[in-house]
């Protein structure tokens, strides 16, 4: 049985940049979120943090599987950086709104909003 060789695809700096970003998004939302679980009291509204938790988890998710789809430039990277993008910017938004109550969300919400325009660039899009 012959086996060909195939000549490795060649990521442009811009990819590169952009899966950097998805995985380093990735990591601070899991972050963040994980130390969300279980904070009671101290002013804390409830149901901010829930969904603050919840949409780290959510972007944790997006960012790696738009990383995952980039590295291997799948046909469909383009609509999902577009979406990562989106789900970048509801995160950030929330974890904005939570960061006087979280040390974790200020930072997060940064990353998730270099994590968005990037992801953008990535599309092909502009910025909403």
């Amino acid at each position: 049985m012959q086996q060909t060789q195939q000549t490795p695809r060649r990521m442009s700096r811009q990819q590169q940049d952009c899966i950097a970003a998805c995985w380093s998004c990735a990591q601070i939302c899991n972050t963040c979120s994980d130390d969300m679980i279980g904070m009671h009291g101290g002013g804390h509204d409830q149901a901010l943090m829930a969904r603050c938790t919840r949409l780290c988890r959510d972007c944790a998710d997006i960012c790696a599987l738009a990383a995952a789809w980039m590295s291997r430039g799948s046909q469909f990277m383009e609509a999902l950086c577009r979406f990562c993008a989106d789900t970048c910017d509801a995160c950030a938004e929330v974890c904005e709104q939570h960061a006087p109550h979280h040390a974790l969300c200020g930072p997060c919400a940064e990353e998730c909003r270099r994590c968005a325009n990037l992801c953008r660039e990535m599309a092909g899009a502009k910025a909403a």
